[in-house]
């Protein structure tokens, strides 16, 4: 039986140093559009990494619940939703690269609530903001793919690193737009991998 939904709230955690704080934002705007070029430069060189093909995941049982909710933390007043414990098998600094991505693009670019749902066979990010129009629906994942500009800071990338990052983790990211408005992104795990972290 899922657990019953509740917020994420409290001060953010950190996980893995995946997220850096970005102590440079309340110095002033130069400060930011330092950070913000400091966090294209990373994110450019690990999609380059991840386009090469020749990364490889390193997975080891985790309680999928736990690292959820340790993720989620650093995204205040989330809605998170699903069993726990649920034992599974995943690398988990790439599990948080790809749904902080997802975090990220649903903070910048939709509205409250976001909710995160998960079992084990997916994870599921749905926010309640405007959704993706119909022709960046079909390329949201390609690189610097971006939609409406004035309603966020992103340069088309994090959406681009999840998918890869769930390609590395034998997932599969697909993206789809709610039926009252919101955006869908689910992380759908290999069928084998669901059956590794049943039999754990």
């Amino acid at each position: 039986m899922p657990e019953r939904p509740h917020a994420i709230t409290g001060q953010p955690r950190r996980v893995g140093g995946l997220r850096a704080p970005d102590a440079a934002w309340d110095e002033g705007p130069a400060a930011r559009r330092a950070a913000r070029g400091r966090r294209v430069a990373r994110d450019l060189v690990e999609l380059s990494r991840l386009q090469r093909g020749d990364e490889r995941a390193q997975s080891v049982p985790v309680d999928l619940a736990n690292l959820l909710r340790a993720i989620c933390a650093d995204y205040p007043e989330l809605l998170l939703e699903g069993p726990q414990p649920l034992p599974f098998n995943t690398d988990s600094r790439r599990l948080a690269r790809a749904l902080s991505a997802l975090l990220d693009n649903a903070c910048l670019h939709g509205a409250p609530p976001i909710t995160v749902r998960y079992d084990a066979a997916e994870i599921v990010v749905e926010d309640c903001g405007p959704g993706l129009a119909p022709a960046l629906l079909q390329r949201a994942t390609e690189p610097f793919v971006t939609g409406d500009r004035t309603r966020g800071r992103g340069v088309g990338l994090g959406l681009a690193i999840a998918a890869r990052q769930a390609a590395v983790l034998g997932a599969e990211l697909r993206l789809s737009n709610a039926p009252c408005g919101g955006t869908i992104a689910q992380l759908r795990f290999d069928a084998a991998a669901t059956a590794s972290a049943v039999g754990a």
